[in-house]
């Protein structure tokens, strides 16, 4: 984000517990990231549960919590585990990289998760 969203980026950061890091990049940009699986799963992972998201960007969430799920079963750590994430990878709206396709050619990416709409009524404005 530009730096004069900073503030924003510090709020958000706050109302997710305190988690993760702003970095700075440049005299320009800054960005928040939570690198932690502990505070991804007991702090991201329940927000966006309880808040969802209701665009396409949602089926991605739901791919990033099936392979944060994985990694907390430490199943990333088996060549299987990592080849189902490389799958998983290559269903989300960017897909895998040039690099990863040349290095992993034969990977096939996994049915989109069904993803409901909330109804209006039940979208918290928060």
């Amino acid at each position: 984000m530009h730096k004069r969203d900073l503030e924003l980026l510090i709020r958000i950061k706050e109302a997710l517990g305190g988690v993760g890091s702003i970095y700075n990049h440049g005299s320009k940009d800054c960005s928040y990231m939570v690198h932690s699986l502990l505070d991804l799963t007991n702090s991201i992972i329940p927000h966006f549960d309880k808040y969802p998201l209701l665009t396409k960007k949602r089926e991605d969430y739901e791919f990033f919590k099936q392979v944060v799920q994985m990694m907390n079963n430490k199943e990333h750590l088996t060549e299987e585990g990592f080849k189902k994430i490389l799958s998983i990878k290559a269903s989300m709206r960017n897909g895998l990289t040039n690099a990863l396709v040349e290095t992993f050619p034969n990977i096939i990416p996994v049915a989109n998760p069904v993803v409901e709409s909330p109804s209006l009524q039940s979208i918290n404005p928060n």
